[in-house]
This record gives structure tokens, C-alpha cells and sequence, in this order.
């Protein structure tokens, strides 16, 4: 084999050839032992707190609620609806602390504890009418098919009007977001409460909102690949004629089974609400009543018929009395790979009226693991004021 450049030329043989495949395969293994060197793996242990306020790294309170917790690459985010400093004046909700004026903000994390604030307006679009439309839970998924950060939110232009669910994309999960024509599903005429959105392992997402026309029910619904619109193929998980209606939740997929969680819905309720839990092993299949993961704080189950979200399920006549075990209105679940070996499944919920100064903006989240027997069945929540985990961080080592 001769190689030429110019006028040069030199003959190969065997020998040379050899030599060069030892050069080679020592590059390689060296260009490999350096991207070992400098990409490095700790396990870190943190304790999470549901009793202390969550700060930021500017030690301001975390305003981001009833929204969701993701992880995307190497950093954990947190979107939520921004409830500000407005005090709540009743036991629920007052149509004005927390329903006007909110936004939708962005904190970020590398430990699950040390919270920095990047924008507390990431969907800009929303401080042209939020003095009085109503926004709430923002769930942000990266479709990797179409390199888009997409937002599903709930917003009263479309809740209790029509079927139609807001939906927003950005190039990075930072933002800003920007809306796009809403989704316009097809399991209901109108949409009531909530809204949510899960993604599969193969990309496919799935919106689950729950419905105002009767017989009220809550639906879980396949999007298009680019997740911009319905396939109009859907599944009903529960339906119902009568109240409590449900509100919720969360889904999540463990083992080759989905489970969604609802609960009984509570507006802005301190006693919080119950956590029905269904399961199927198809989003679009069936789905079966599996049983209650919230129990009431003296262990009983609350009753399957109130007459009216101004009473507590758990103390009947007395809106101060028992409280759920977990006394938060549940608006996600978290599922979180901690380690290249675990993903932590996570209730996430909301403690209204918990704040120590009446600031909406201040009150308490339910962060709780979601914990499973040897059989791989979930177990009724406990709270924990403090819990302990071990993470992996991923950091560059630093030539010296």
C-alpha cells in the first residue's frame, strides 16, 4: 500500500501497520481513562424537609407551586404558579389570594435542597391578562422528537368554557415559554379543574384533565408525536355523578403498570385531600380502582359522599378538627432517577393555609415518597417531617 502527498512517499509494511494499531488503540484508551478522569460520580446524602420553609439560595421563600418537579439531564426543576403574598380569608378558597395576578416561576437545583430562583415569569404572555384570568399547573416534558420544552397548564380562558387545554414550547427548559393553538380534547365537551401531563418511556405523552359535563370523570388522553394536538384516542379512568368530585393527582408507570392518583377536590383547603389510587398496564386500557394511599390522620378512610368542598371530609363537623394524613391537595407525582440504579417516586402536594405568616406564597409543599411492599404493591402514605435520600451528583474535575 503506498500513501503519496506531493512529491513524498513512503511503503508500508507489516510491521509499520502494526505499530500504528498499537498508537491507535492506545489513543483510545487514554482519550477514555481522561473522560473518566474529569466526569466524576458522588453519592450524596440530603435530608428533605416538610416542616422547614424551603428557601432559595437568596434565602427568599420558594414560590412555586402546584405544578411539577423534573429532572432534566443533570439538574432538577421546578415549575410552579408563583401564589405571591396575598393572605387567604377563609378555610377555602376566596376566588381572589391566589386565583389573580399569578405567574409561573423557575427555580433549579443540583441536590434537591439548595434552590436557586432563575425566572419567576416564564410564560411572559400570561401578565397580559392574569388581573383576570386565572393561571395554574404548569407541567413541563422535553419531547425529544421535536427538541421542544412543552408546558400544559390550566387557565380559565379555556376551564369551564370548552375542551380546549393550554399549551406553551420553548427551545430550552428555561424559557421563556410561548403559546401555541391550545390542545382540543376530545373525552369531554368541557374541561373542569385539572389538568396534567405524563410521558411515557417511548415519548408518547398523555394529557389527564378531569371534565365538567356529566357524568363527571377523569380522562387520560394520547397526543400526536409532536405533542400539538389530540389522536382523539382516550381512556376513562373514573366517572362519577355525584360529589366529592376528584381532582388530582398524579400519574406515574412502575414495573410495566400505571397508577394515577386522585383525590377529593379541596379549594385551598388546609385539611388537604385523599389520594384514590387507580391502576392500569395500558394508559389507553382499562383502569381499575387499586385503593387509598391518604387515610385519614385517625387511620380511617374518608366517605365516599360530602356535600360540598366546605367540609372536611375527616372531621364532618368541624372544618379544624381531623385532618388527612397528608394534609395537602395533591397536584403531581415526581418520578425522579436519583442513581443510574433508582428513581424515587414522589407525592407532591400542596399544604394550604400552613404558613407560619399567612403568606399564600409561603405555604408548605408535601414532598413523600411513595414507598412499595416486597411485593411491589404502593403502601398508604406516611408523613415525614424529614426524610433522607442518597443522590448522585456529576461534576468536571479541574486540571491541576
Amino acid at each position: 500500500m503506498r500513501y503519496s502527498c506531493s512529491s513524498y512517499s513512503y511503503q508500508f509494511d507489516k510491521r509499520d501497520r502494526r505499530f500504528f494499531g498499537y498508537i491507535i488503540v492506545f489513543m483510545n484508551f487514554f482519550y477514555a481513562f481522561l473522560l473518566s478522569s474529569f466526569l466524576l460520580v458522588s453519592s450524596k446524602q440530603i435530608v428533605i424537609s416538610n416542616v422547614l420553609p424551603r428557601l432559595d439560595t437568596n434565602g427568599s421563600y420558594v414560590d412555586a407551586h402546584d405544578g411539577c418537579l423534573v429532572k432534566f439531564k443533570d439538574t432538577y426543576f421546578m415549575y410552579g404558579t408563583v401564589y405571591g403574598n396575598c393572605h387567604q380569608s377563609t378555610t377555602i378558597c376566596d376566588a381572589v389570594c391566589g386565583y389573580l395576578n399569578n405567574t409561573f416561576s423557575l427555580y433549579i437545583s443540583s441536590d434537591l435542597v439548595n434552590w436557586t430562583l432563575i425566572n419567576n415569569n416564564i410564560l411572559p404572555e400570561a401578565t397580559k391578562d392574569h388581573n383576570y384570568i386565572n393561571y395554574w399547573m404548569p407541567n413541563v416534558e422535553y419531547n425529544y422528537r421535536t427538541n421542544q420544552y412543552v408546558m400544559v397548564y390550566w387557565s380559565s380562558r379555556y376551564g369551564f368554557i370548552n375542551s380546549s387545554i393550554a399549551i406553551a414550547v420553548s427551545s430550552t427548559p428555561f424559557g421563556p415559554f410561548v403559546n401555541v393553538p391550545p390542545l382540543v380534547m376530545k373525552g369531554a365537551k368541557v374541561i373542569s379543574s385539572t389538568t396534567g401531563l405524563f410521558v411515557d418511556d417511548d415519548n408518547t405523552a398523555y394529557v389527564r384533565y378531569n371534565t365538567r359535563d356529566g357524568p363527571l370523570r377523569h380522562v387520560i388522553e394520547k397526543l400526536s408525536s409532536d405533542w400539538m394536538t389530540s389522536t382523539g384516542q382516550f381512556s376513562i379512568i373514573v366517572e362519577k355523578q355525584d360529589y366529592p368530585w376528584f381532582e388530582g393527582g398524579g400519574i406515574f408507570k412502575r414495573k410495566g403498570f400505571y397508577y394515577t392518583m386522585l383525590g377529593i377536590d379541596c379549594c385551598f383547603c388546609q385539611w388537604g385531600g385523599d389520594a384514590r389510587t387507580f391502576i392500569s398496564n395500558n394508559p389507553l386500557g382499562n383502569w381499575t380502582y387499586f385503593g387509598q394511599l391518604n387515610y385519614c390522620a385517625d387511620g380511617k378512610a374518608p366517605p365516599d359522599h360530602i356535600d360540598g368542598m366546605n367540609i372536611n371530609p375527616c372531621s364532618l363537623n368541624n372544618p379544624y378538627g381531623t385532618n388527612f394524613t397528608i394534609p395537602a391537595q395533591q397536584f403531581n407525582v415526581a418520578t425522579l432517577p436519583i442513581s443510574s440504579e433508582e428513581t424515587l417516586f414522589m407525592y407532591y402536594g400542596e399544604r394550604f393555609r400552613s404558613s407560619k405568616d399567612g403568606i399564600k406564597g409561603h405555604d408548605f409543599q408535601a414532598w413523600i415518597p411513595i414507598e412499595f411492599t416486597n411485593n411491589d404493591i404502593p403502601k398508604p402514605m406516611i408523613f415525614y417531617n424529614n426524610f433522607t435520600i442518597n443522590i448522585q451528583e456529576y461534576y468536571n474535575k479541574e486540571l491541576i
